[in-house]
């Protein structure tokens, strides 16, 4: 009996023991948690933000991607003074050289077939391109207040075929549809068209790829964007020609580009991008690189002290 007691005794110490010894881990654990995540805090609340450092290099570190006559690409040019140049390469410099003290301007090249991985690189601060502001894109980043729209799905066809009045008169079965594959024209056509045959065409850097289609006989029609078949047609008037560009079938919104967390950069260039539409800096970059967008006719009506 009194070693069955003692037995007792012994598994009580033990139980009592290696509760006290859980309960310590537990403490401790809780504490190396406690203390890990005020580090981590403390590490974010101490970093230097993207507008705290411009400020102090002063300098912006700006991407483009080629998208003309918004961002004009010349690799030709080994001083790489002018290599890139353009309506919103003009915008950045109008901004930087706005700010007191002036700011450098550091610009890097990003890929379109990589756009979110560039985007995500941290190589740089923020996108200034015509870039086409949608849905799935503004979940994962921020886009700035539009500084000019974007004409989509506008049709190149052949210089004699009369067929197509308007965009409904493409939803016919006797043709076929170019368009480029995952861009936001060949994705209205098809959302909006459901009886022609559509072809899809991968034109990495060289967006002109696809509408050679018509030309070359493979596709009736080809859609594209205003920009990109003002220019080809012009370089092609004996062989084809554009509909609907006093009316495209939609628009879009062309805006610079920063990551999603940089609240204060989205601010100052939104601010910017009101500053030079208002004081007509806009207007003049229209006029200078005969851009190929469509703005908002906005008007003003004085106050009531005025007279």
């Amino acid at each position: 009996m009194n070693n069955e007691l003692t037995q007792i005794k012994k598994n009580s110490k033990s139980l009592t023991n290696l509760s006290l010894l859980l309960s310590t881990i537990a403490i401790l654990t809780c504490l190396f948690l406690f203390l890990k995540q005020r580090s981590i805090n403390a590490s974010s609340e101490n970093k230097e933000s993207t507008m705290e450092r411009i400020k102090r290099t002063g300098t912006i570190r700006v991407a483009y991607g080629g998208f003309p006559p918004y961002t004009i690409v010349d690799l030709k040019d080994t001083t790489k003074k002018d290599q890139v140049k353009g309506y919103c390469i003009d915008m950045v410099n109008e901004i930087a050289n706005r700010c007191e003290p002036k700011l450098k301007v550091e610009w890097y090249n990003l890929s379109w077939e990589n756009f979110n991985a560039d985007m995500q690189s941290g190589k740089f601060d923020f996108l200034a391109d015509g870039v086409f502001a949608t849905v799935p894109k503004a979940l994962d980043f921020n886009f700035t207040e539009p500084f000019s729209y974007f004409g989509l799905c506008v049709a190149v066809v052949r210089k004699d075929d009369n067929r197509f009045v308007k965009f409904e008169d493409l939803n016919r079965s006797d043709i076929t549809i170019s368009y480029a594959k995952g861009y936001v024209s060949g994705d209205y056509a098809k959302a909006h068209l459901d009886k022609p045959k559509f072809k899809d065409v991968l034109v990495g850097d060289d967006a002109f790829v696809q509408l050679d289609d018509v030309i070359n006989g493979r596709a009736d029609v080809a859609v594209q964007d205003v920009p990109t078949v003002v220019q080809y047609v012009n370089s092609h008037k004996d062989k084809v020609k554009a509909l609907w560009l006093d009316n495209p079938p939609t628009r879009v919104a062309g805006c610079f580009v920063t990551q999603r967390n940089e609240i204060e950069l989205l601010q100052f260039l939104n601010t910017s991008i009101r500053i030079l539409q208002t004081d007509g800096t806009l207007d003049k970059l229209d006029k200078k690189w005969s851009s190929m967008g469509y703005f908002e006719n906005k008007s003003f009506t004085k106050g009531a002290g005025i007279k």
